[in-house]
């Protein structure tokens, strides 16, 4: 990028040469005086920041201190030098720091003297670079957070919503949010999860769109009332609610101010709040059409069942630990009518039958009901080789594939006595290990496999979704004897009750069972744990109210068929298709408080009531009292006549009570389609959003609960597109984890601490972009990343910086006639990745373009044009026509790469609109993508093949020239075939020295003939050293080359 600008003020003073010369760097300016040769005294000038000097006009009172560093603090005449040379800087609006360094007499410098050097200034053109400090390459950390809310204002970003919203000829493209949870800090799930979507709310509105995007919060649930509990003790359920609301609404404040530090667009003077009365309100309602069609009912059957939280689970809230360590037990049971003739011809001998089972929750033994067996297995009737001489004979039943394991699961042999089908067993009878008068029967079982354990399964209706089933498929009664805390009932007796059954409880049935223990052992596997509490889950039995969703995830699945669902360009139809295809049920009903209550009214006997019409009375009182209203009033609030008959009701009020289960949280935000869209003017219609983007953890949650409660209520899905993101890991591929201490705060991203520098918002935006756009796995974050972050930062600003330097008094003029081929070239470079950038936000491909970017700044932009355009940008007469293409080209670029990246990167967009010279557009996004290139010059029609002949030469350059040789300051000699000639010829228009060629090979001298192949020789300039534009360009007998001699007359 640009290095220091050098400008030499030197003359003569009664006829002595007075070298004073002005070198400006990136903090200050330096100013060398010199009479003698020699420096003997150095001063420093300090004014107002640049940031504050710029905006002065050149009327303002001039106030500067100085500091003396070397030499005699009495020099005639420097105090009067100095303050003359600062009014002389500043009326031409340069108001900087500089140390001047001095090399006088010791009688100091006489006034005619200082009156020459003033007058020279005074008469010299200055390029003032202002983008050194108000556009650094670096921002300070204490800077970065207000200059991040600064640029918010200045540059529209934080008004962009509202003003695009406005825009009413616009077609709408409507977001859907899928709410974060309203409880603890921001992490970098949310960063990925936010920042995404307002690439898309960017982009689109650069697209020409008019966006609709309503960020939500999901408030209900579990973890916000286990933290109210462990904190306060709440008198009664309202007062609960109350503590809970609050802790919410605190979240959400903190929430909110984060997304909006990171630069996160939408409407956040009306969000969606779930706890909200119109979005509880709003979706009963739509609860009410559920149950309208028949899909909502209540019944007692196996569910998740978590004792720590005292609630039942969906599969959606569950998480499996892989590592989880249950007790496996290998169990016998007693038959009853098994015939010794099975045995065919061993020696009579006392004998007893046994069912070989084997289980991993040995708490459910007390509670069996059968055993189930397949009549497509053989069995062996075995004997333990150790038992073989014991006057009575047990025989055992197992499987034929599975004596070989079980012999190496218990060290023990087994001798096969005989072999029988499996529907001999079917219909034979064993007596209970728990009621020892009871006789249980031998099932069918389509579920039993031949895997592992024994090929009799062990069946407790209570406690099994396919043991419950076979119960119902035979009309069995299921009872639990497990209540909410995961403990045996009195049921089980004195030994077992009160007993938790995952711990002693467990322990102490396998002590009274333990004349049927064979064996136990530790076994190690994948069992469901409670997601919020991270412990372990039962199944049990209990009376819950569902959402039958067998046919619903059919329509559900033909219609996923036909959506874009992917990461990037991985499709990821098939795991929703999978998912929603195997889940028969819903368990929606929670044992909770703090949620949206499930209205319905129980009578003494458990049978419940529901309709719609009583459902819609209770959305329409709570959108009149308040959420609360359902835990205040009474039956005889909610019931009238006409509803009592309505719901079939007999039973007076007094022997009926409300329901007390809540909605699982999944159904508040599943009914976001409906409830979210409240707010707008088209409320009614039955439009689908054009795109939900959630984590890949959703496809378990909150994408099946959004599409299966649209298409039950209005067949079709509520979205177009789902877009799916990963999930965050450290630098070695790590899950984040406080007690590993790898976790990564997104505030410290953004605004830095004593281990981190700050990046601003654009910093963490930009890493989302590469590490968390078209991608379903995972994104890395720590220090690695974020120093790889924080180099591309810089490059992409020091592009910038050089486009705004460049881009100086520039007021928008076009040059006339055609423009040098090295603009042409770039511009057109531009025009064709402004339309690409734009297909491929078309297509969310976010990750895409921010590689794009930082490529073509880095190789198109500053490799392949300011490395070339800088000789021609600094040394050409300000005015001339190729210098006003440069600064014409630098401007397109600066504002059309502001403009195109202004979604991923706003408040650098906002830096540089703001910086940037010219009339334009100074907020982002007001005239999108500009992807056709906004001027009007003809290209040449052999551009594409005169610059793949330069790239060519280029490579052979240098290859020739190596580490060592400046090109600059040689000459080249190139052989060129006829057609490369021909091409080049056109665009060597003078003498060979300051031609388009001599720029496009970055040479002092080009020269050039026909030849067979193309050849390059490098060697040395016929013309001497200029000092000015330091090529080799002078002739002899001039004080500068020809361009430069006309550049400075122009300047004095």
């Amino acid at each position: 990028m640009s290095g220091p600008s050098y400008r030499d003020l030197s003359f003569e003073h009664k006829g002595q040469k007075v070298h004073f010369s002005l070198t400006g760097h990136g903090n200050l300016d330096f100013l060398s005086f010199s009479i003698t040769g020699r420096i003997g005294h150095v001063y420093e000038v300090l004014q107002v920041p640049e940031l504050i000097g710029n905006t002065l006009s050149t009327q303002h009172r001039v106030d500067y201190e100085t500091k003396q560093h070397v030499g005699s603090a009495d020099l005639n005449g420097v105090d009067l030098f100095i303050r003359r040379l600062v009014i002389a800087f500043s009326k031409k609006g340069i108001r900087r720091r500089f140390i001047i360094a001095f090399g006088v007499d010791l009688d100091g410098i006489d006034q005619e003297c200082i009156a020459e050097a003033v007058s020279v200034v005074e008469n010299t053109q200055f390029l003032k670079i202002v983008f050194y400090d108000a556009f650094p390459p670096k921002r300070r950390k204490k800077k970065r957070a207000l200059l991040d809310q600064n640029l918010a204002k200045t540059g529209g970003i934080s008004e962009l919503y509202d003003w695009q919203s406005a825009q009413t000829s616009r077609p709408v493209f409507e977001l859907l949010d899928g709410p974060p949870y309203a409880n603890g800090e921001v992490h970098t799930g949310h960063a990925i999860n936010k920042i995404l979507k307002d690439f898309i709310v960017k982009s689109r509105i650069g697209l020409g769109y008019r966006v609709r995007f309503r960020p939500g919060w999901d408030c209900h649930g579990l973890p916000i009332e286990l933290k109210v509990v462990r904190k306060e003790k709440a008198a009664n359920d309202i007062e609960l609610r109350g503590l809970a609301r609050q802790v919410a609404n605190e979240a959400i404040y903190k929430q909110m101010n984060a997304f909006k530090r990171w630069g996160v667009s939408g409407d956040w003077e009306k969000p969606y709040i779930t706890m909200s009365n119109d979005y509880v309100s709003s979706q009963l309602r739509a609860f009410a059409n559920l149950v309208e069609r028949g899909f909502v009912y209540r019944t007692f059957k196996p569910v998740y069942w978590s004792p720590s939280s005292q609630t039942a689970l969906a599969e959606s809230e569950l998480e499996y630990n892989e590592k989880h360590e249950s007790t496996s037990a290998y169990f016998r049971f007693k038959f009853i009518d098994l015939n010794e003739k099975l045995l065919g011809d061993l020696p009579k001998k006392p004998t007893q039958f046994f069912a070989l089972t084997w289980t991993t929750t040995p708490w459910t033994l007390p509670l069996n009901n059968a055993i189930c067996v397949s009549s497509k297995f053989s069995y062996c009737l075995v004997q333990f080789e150790d038992e073989m001489k014991n006057p009575i004979r047990d025989v055992y039943v197992i499987a034929k594939d599975l004596v070989k394991g079980f012999e190496e699961a218990t060290n023990r042999s087994l001798k096969v006595l005989s072999e029988i089908s499996g529907q001999q067993l079917v219909g034979k009878h064993y007596r209970s290990c728990w009621y020892n008068e009871l006789a249980l029967p031998i099932l069918e079982g389509g579920h039993v496999t031949t895997n592992m354990g024994t090929g009799l399964v062990h069946t407790s209706y209570a406690h099994g979704f396919q043991d419950y089933q076979l119960a119902t498929n035979l009309g069995e009664k299921v009872q639990s004897f497990v209540d909410e805390k995961g403990c045996y009932t009195r049921n089980m007796g004195y030994d077992l009750e009160g007993k938790y059954v995952l711990g002693e409880g467990q322990t102490e049935a396998l002590r009274l069972l333990k004349k049927d223990v064979l064996h136990t052992s530790k076994y190690v596997h994948s069992y469901p744990y409670d997601w919020r509490t991270k412990k372990p889950v039962v199944i049990r039995s209990s009376s819950q109210w569902f959402i039958d969703v067998s046919k619903i995830g059919e329509q559900a699945a033909g219609i996923i068929e036909t959506t874009d669902v992917s990461a990037g360009e991985s499709d990821m139809r098939n795991a929703l298709t999978q998912l929603v295809t195997t889940r028969p049920s819903w368990c929606i009903s929670r044992q909770r408080v703090w949620g949206t209550p499930i209205p319905a009214l129980v009578d003494k006997e458990g049978k419940s009531y529901i309709s719609k019409e009583f459902v819609e009375k209770v959305a329409e009182k709570i959108e009149r009292h308040g959420a609360d209203f359902w835990w205040s009033c009474s039956v005889d609030d909610l019931l009238d006549e006409r509803l009592r008959e309505s719901m079939g009701i007999e039973c007076p009020n007094e022997e009926l009570a409300k329901g007390g289960d809540i909605m699982d949280v999944w159904l508040d935000s599943g009914f976001a389609w409906h409830s979210a869209r409240d707010a707008y003017e088209d409320a009614e219609s039955d439009a689908s959003a054009d795109v939900v983007l959630e984590g890949v953890d959703q496809f378990r949650g909150w994408f099946q609960s959004l599409l299966l409660t649209s298409v039950a209520v209005q067949n079709k899905a509520p979205f177009k597109r789902i877009i799916v993101h990963g999930f965050c890991v450290d630098d070695d591929n790590k899950k984040m984890s406080k007690s590993i201490g790898n976790v990564v705060d997104p505030n410290l991203v953004t605004d830095g601490s004593l281990r981190q520098k700050a990046l601003g918002a654009d910093g963490l935006r930009l890493w989302v972009c590469l590490s968390g756009s078209e991608n379903a796995g995972e994104s890395k974050i720590g220090k690695n990343s974020l120093l790889d972050i924080e180099k591309k930062i810089g490059s992409i600003r020091n592009v910038f910086r050089f486009l705004i330097g460049a881009s100086w008094k520039y007021e928008g003029l076009q040059p006339v006639g055609p423009l040098p081929i090295l603009d042409q070239y770039v511009l057109s470079e531009s025009a064709s990745f402004l339309k690409r950038c734009s297909r491929n936000y078309e297509r969310f491909k976010f990750r895409t373009v921010g590689n794009d970017f930082i490529q073509f700044t880095q190789r198109t932009i500053s490799s392949n044009y300011v490395n070339f355009v800088r000789d021609r940008l600094y040394c050409n007469a300000i005015g001339s026509d190729s210098h006003l293409s440069a600064q014409f080209t630098n401007y397109q670029l600066a504002l059309n790469l502001a403009n195109v990246i202004s979604p991923v990167l706003p408040h650098l967009a906002a830096e540089v609109l703001q910086n940037l010279p010219g009339i334009h557009e100074k907020k982002i996004l007001r005239q999108g993508f500009a992807a056709d290139a906004c001027w009007t010059h003809e290209l040449d029609p052999e551009l594409n093949e005169t610059m793949s002949i330069i790239s060519e030469l280029r490579t052979l350059v240098s290859n020739a020239a190596g580490p060592s040789i400046d090109i600059s300051k040689k000459a080249l000699e190139l052989t060129l075939a006829e057609k490369a000639f021909d091409v080049l010829a056109a665009i060597q228009t003078d003498d060979g020295f300051h031609s388009q060629l001599c720029e496009l090979l970055n040479a002092s001298q080009v020269k050039f003939c026909r030849g067979d192949v193309t050849t390059v020789r490098i060697d040395e300039s016929s013309r001497r050293f200029c000092e000015r534009c330091r090529r080799h360009t002078r002739p002899p007998s001039a004080a500068h080359c020809p361009r430069c001699s006309d550049a400075l007359k122009k300047f004095r």
